[in-house]
This record gives structure tokens, sequence and C-alpha cells, in this order.
């Protein structure tokens, strides 16, 4: 009984308090309804980032449905930013390494994307309040002819500071390695 009663007096002091504010300065509207939303349970809205590795319409060159070298893949990412606070000047860091890709095309959502670290990067994000980004790429997977290679993405945001905004989860698929002919315009590199 006593847990209850000091709960109904801390809920009781905030809500004084909230009305308070509210009273004196009313342009913190929106902290206050966070406030609001943790007392009645409602989860804050914060950014989320997704990603997907599939195949690119008739990516999957001989139809049988698995990752196969030379065939072409789409990379997908979901920004979604419920928040009302826009984010600047970050950089979308795929974890790619850009060694396993080649002909990078049919981009979409962003005006650019840097190889500058070895790694896929898209950089200059703007991500307006409220707005949920979806960009994507289309590559060609590299002829693979030394065994299988785990192609992945792991995708992070940082701010223009370098800070981890936020991380998704890890994306893999398995390249399958090619056998058969290479195409006449493609070259080896040999060690």
């Amino acid at each position: 009984m006593k847990y209850v009663k000091s709960k109904l007096k801390l809920a009781l002091l905030l809500f004084t308090s909230i009305v308070f504010l509210g009273l004196i300065h009313p342009a913190q509207a929106s902290i206050l309804d966070d406030i609001k939303s943790i007392l009645s349970g409602n989860k804050t809205k914060s950014l989320t980032l997704q990603s997907n590795i599939t195949h690119a319409p008739n990516g999957d060159l001989n139809k049988n449905g698995q990752f196969d070298s030379g065939e072409i893949l789409k990379f997908s990412y979901v920004i979604d930013n419920p928040t009302d606070k826009e984010i600047s000047f970050a950089t979308l860091k795929t974890n790619i390494p850009r060694n396993h890709l080649n002909f990078i095309h049919d981009i979409k959502g962003t005006p650019s994307l840097s190889d500058r670290n070895k790694t896929i990067t898209i950089p200059n994000l703007r991500i307006n309040p409220g707005e949920k980004l979806e960009i994507s790429f289309n590559a060609r997977l590299n002829y693979f002819i030394d065994g299988d290679k785990g192609i992945s993405t792991e995708p992070e945001i940082l701010t223009s500071d370098k800070k981890s905004l936020i991380k998704a989860g890890k994306k893999e698929i398995k390249a399958k390695r090619f056998k058969g002919k290479l195409p006449s315009n493609v070259q080896l590199k040999t060690k």
C-alpha cells in the first residue's frame, strides 16, 4: 500500500510540475509531451535504421535463386526519423568492402556515395523530422574463383562530428564461387 501511495505522490508531483512548466514556458511543449509519453507508458520516438540485400530486378542471371558471382545485387537502407529533430551532414556507413563489388549503379535516395576508405559510405545525408528516407543502389558481385564469399552490410549512421548515432544488425548473403567461362570483358587480376 505504501508503494502505491508513493507512486501516486510521484505521479502527482510530476503532473503538477508539468502543468507549472507548461504555464511558465509553453515553448517546452515537446519536452512535456515526452514526459507525458513516458508517464503513460508509451515509448518515445527514436531514429531507426534497417537494411537488406536482395537480387536486383533481373539480377539473378541464371535464375537459380542463389547469389552467384557476376550477378547484380540490390542493397537497400531505410532510415526512419519520427522525431521532431533534423539530422544534417550525417554519413551512412554500409561497411561493405568495396573490393567485393563493381559497377555500382541505379543509386536512389542520395546524390552520391563514396568508397574512399575501401568501404562504401553515403555522405552528407539530411534526414528531416518525420521523414522516412530510403536509399538503395545496385552493384555487380565480383567474380570469385577461390571460394564462396560472405557479402554483408552492417550499417551505422554517424553524425557530422563522427559520433555513432545508430547501428543496425548485420545482413549477410553467401556469394557462390564462379564456375564456368568468364565473359569476354572480364579479366581476373592475379597476384
